[in-house]
């Protein structure tokens, strides 16, 4: 950044949202709607599956829509450079995820075997929330670690 940039010193101009600020309320915008695509579609697929299928299923498609919205949107990055590094390394981040709710999945049905479909999407919820803060800042600090906001701009840009 430039010096002189409101960012450089972590200030914001009156009337406009502090870059670090804005990549977590982005980031939380766009976990709300892919977890919702995630209970949406594993309560779908549990009709017909297991609890831990539907789960894997459906948050693998959570994860690629994801990935590509957090890399677009709140990182910036667009084009194809970096895309097949950044879904593979989502696929790490699924992978934390995938524990913590085929964990929570996993203790449920120990204690309550034949648990209400609702009682297993809300475990999934509550596992899925868990791992957000991880997740942030695996995407921040490691897969999107070259992006830098530009609050001026509006744009990223990498170092």
């Amino acid at each position: 950044m430039a010096e002189g940039d409101p960012g450089s010193t972590g200030a914001a101009e009156p009337g406009t949202i502090r870059p670090e600020l804005r990549l977590v309320l982005l980031f939380l915008a766009i976990g709300a709607a892919t977890t919702i695509l995630h209970l949406g579609a594993f309560a779908a697929l549990r009709e017909q599956w297991s609890a831990q299928w539907s789960n894997t299923a459906a948050l693998a498609v959570a994860t690629v829509a994801n990935t590509w919205a957090n890399r677009r949107w709140t990182f910036g990055v667009t084009g194809a450079k970096g895309a097949a590094t950044h879904q593979p390394q989502g696929f790490l981040v699924f992978a934390l995820t995938w524990t913590l709710t085929s964990g929570g999945l996993h203790l449920l049905a120990a204690e309550w075997p034949g648990a209400p479909r609702w009682v297993e999407v809300a475990a999934v919820a509550v596992a899925t929330s868990t791992s957000t803060a991880v997740k942030y800042v695996l995407m921040r600090y490691w897969m999107f670690r070259r992006i830098v906001s530009n609050p001026r701009r509006g744009s990223h840009r990498p170092h």
